[in-house]
């Protein structure tokens, strides 16, 4: 069962995020504003704008990339399996600012994951996220909009200052508001574990899952 509102793409509003669809789908990279943060953009299938996404953010180590997808679906043909904690999360956080990693099916390109075998991925709650997924028709990089090692920016205006060149699109969300990264899971184990506590606090999965690391 799909976890997302149904969402109208007909809107003469929907025009800038179509424009975005349309790059992401020929290889481009777009910057885009999420439910917590701005984030870099790209074919998350396509190892060519993975690289780009990496030259964007002057991005050295060897840190995979998380992506979104649309909908709960979505996520099977990007891992090997769902473990029936990870079944729990999604059900109960998503969409939303949880991500969950997974151990990586074959068809997640290996520069995606830097010598990792695992692949991050949540569903967003943004619905222009949301429209953006489903327009562009794949999972998209969701890498914060900053140069790596620095804070990220909540504006378009600050991003562009603080970017390389590279970027073939930006979508203007606003100026948003501080808040917290997504919390993120590994579940690619057996016991879920926690990496990084964000918008979803550590309690809360405990709640669901009482031994939890």
């Amino acid at each position: 069962m799909a976890l997302i509102k149904k969402v109208s793409l007909v809107s003469p509003e929907d025009s800038p995020v179509v424009l975005a669809a349309e790059v992401i789908q020929a290889g481009g990279i777009v910057v885009y504003p999420t439910e917590t943060l701005y984030g870099i953009g790209g074919n998350a299938l396509d190892a060519r704008a993975i690289q780009r996404v990496r030259s964007v953010k002057k991005r050295k180590d060897h840190k995979p990339i998380l992506v979104i997808v649309p909908t709960i679906e979505a996520v099977a043909p990007l891992v090997r399996e769902i473990p029936a904690a990870a079944e729990v999360l999604m059900k109960t956080f998503w969409p939303g600012a949880l991500t969950l990693v997974f151990k990586a099916s074959e068809t997640v390109p290996p520069e995606l994951m830097e010598g990792s075998s695992t692949i991050g991925v949540r569903v967003p709650s943004s619905p222009l996220c949301i429209k953006l997924l489903i327009l562009a028709g794949v999972p998209i990089t969701s890498t914060s909009a900053n140069i790596s090692g620095e804070q990220p920016q909540r504006s378009i205006k600050e991003i562009k200052t603080a970017l390389a060149s590279g970027v073939d699109l930006y979508l203007d969300g606003g100026t948003l508001p501080e808040s917290k990264p997504s919390t993120v899971v590994d579940v690619s184990d057996g016991l879920p574990r926690v990496l990084r506590e964000g918008a979803i606090s550590v309690d809360q999965i405990r709640a669901l899952i009482p031994d939890i690391r």
